[in-house]
This record gives structure tokens, C-alpha cells and sequence, in this order.
């Protein structure tokens, strides 16, 4: 594992949790932490996507 980690608690609902196992599986990833910190990384480096996922959709339970 490249660089310094450290854990953290997160709240989840139980799909969220199948996407990564899923996600994690198809990709033939490591383990769900990997998939998260591609996604961020993902992030991090596309302002495009930023916008797209924080201000156009945030919540598909909420709608909101």
C-alpha cells in the first residue's frame, strides 16, 4: 500500500456497502477502502465531476 493511512468510521446505508463489495469485485480491487479512495482520488483531480456530484445530485433518498 502506497502511503501513510488511517482509519476512520463512516456511516453507510447497506447499498452503499453492495456498491463497493460490487464495485470491489468487478474491478478485482483490493478491498472496499480502495474502492473509496479511488473514488476520491477520482475527485480530487476532476473540478468537473465536483461540481457534477456535490451540487447536482447529492442524495438519491432524499432527492436532494
Amino acid at each position: 500500500m502506497a502511503g501513510d493511512k488511517e482509519s476512520y468510521t463512516l456511516e453507510l446505508n447497506p447499498d452503499h456497502m453492495e456498491f463497493l463489495t460490487s464495485t470491489k469485485d468487478k474491478y478485482r480491487i483490493a478491498d472496499e477502502s480502495k474502492v473509496v479512495r479511488i473514488a476520491l482520488d477520482y475527485l480530487f483531480l476532476n473540478e468537473d465531476a465536483q461540481d457534477t456530484c456535490f451540487t447536482h445530485f447529492r442524495c438519491r433518498r432524499c432527492g436532494g
